[in-house]
């Protein structure tokens, strides 16, 4: 039974995009040469890994056992190949990186500094990211690695991840609110007043972000959510350390709920694709963050 590394890297990049097509422009390759790599990697294995029934190749039960292991031998390669870039001390020239936004700008700045005066070699490229967006920029490749606050769950499927730290959210309202006048709050009285929540393009909403009210406004940027409070708008879930200033100067407060004591906690992941090896100077950018944010 042989087969070859392109045929296995063609069967995943199918599956991830969908169609041999896809596949192809991914892969910078003629569609029937990945075709073919499938087909025949198929006949090499013995086995149907998809079913052409339809318009689209679909997974069958037998792919999608075969699935984790070809991405792991395609892993191992990977690691092969960057081990030997750092025996021949090939260095790394550009290093690309998505922050979701509801990430500490001064935390990541700080960290940032440290990293040019270690690896001023490198080129760096910092994406600001929406929520939900950081993890869909990594498995298109248009980043390396990410630092995300997950929306769905930790992403173990197709992202490896390391925690690096969490971030309270307090629910806050503009000085000027109603709201910001009661001594204590109740689910009652939230009901009745807009709620702003952070949102991405495709709708994914903020980790636990708590609707509570039956007026609603989704923002895709934190800082445009923050500047609504302020003004009055409505009420929401912020992030302490992006709150900070404000509080200091009581435009913004903390409303002082009576069934909830303190704020909630959201963790923040370093993301990357799972057949990605870290290079050292990510490695090092990871700790560091970790250092920063525990």
């Amino acid at each position: 039974m042989l087969f070859s590394l392109e045929q296995l890297e063609a069967f995943v990049a199918a599956v991830e995009f969908g169609s041999f097509s896809a596949a192809a422009r991914h892969l910078g390759k003629a569609q029937s040469r990945i075709s073919t790599a499938v087909a025949n990697l198929e006949i090499d294995l013995g086995v149907t890994l998809f079913d052409r029934s339809g318009k689209f190749p679909v997974l069958t039960s037998d792919g999608e056992r075969i699935l984790n292991t070809a991405r792991g031998v395609l892993y191992q390669c990977r690691v092969v190949v960057d081990t030997a870039e750092q025996i021949i001390e090939k260095p790394q020239v550009l290093l690309r990186m998505a922050v979701e936004e509801l990430i500490s700008c001064e935390a990541i700045g700080s960290v940032l500094a440290d990293f040019a005066k270690e690896f001023g070699y490198i080129q760096v490229e910092v994406l600001w990211a929406a929520i939900g967006d950081v993890k869909d920029l990594i498995l298109k490749e248009r980043v390396d690695i990410g630092v995300a606050m997950p929306a769905t769950g930790i992403p173990d499927d197709e992202c490896s991840w390391k925690q690096l730290g969490s971030e309270t959210f307090w629910p806050m309202v503009g000085s000027n609110h109603p709201l910001a006048k009661l001594s204590s709050v109740t689910a009652d009285d939230l009901w009745g007043h807009m709620q702003l929540v952070a949102s991405s393009k495709e709708g994914v909403r903020e980790p636990d972000s708590g609707i509570l009210s039956e007026k609603m406004w989704m923002c895709e940027d934190s800082k445009l959510m923050i500047d609504l409070v302020r003004r009055g708008v409505g009420w929401a879930w912020l992030a302490e350390s992006q709150t900070q200033k404000l509080r200091e100067r009581e435009e913004l407060v903390s409303l002082p709920l009576t069934f909830l004591q303190k704020g909630y906690s959201g963790s923040f992941n370093l993301l990357w694709k799972k057949d990605y090896p870290l290079r050292p100077a990510e490695k090092w950018l990871a700790d560091r963050l970790q250092q920063v944010f525990s």
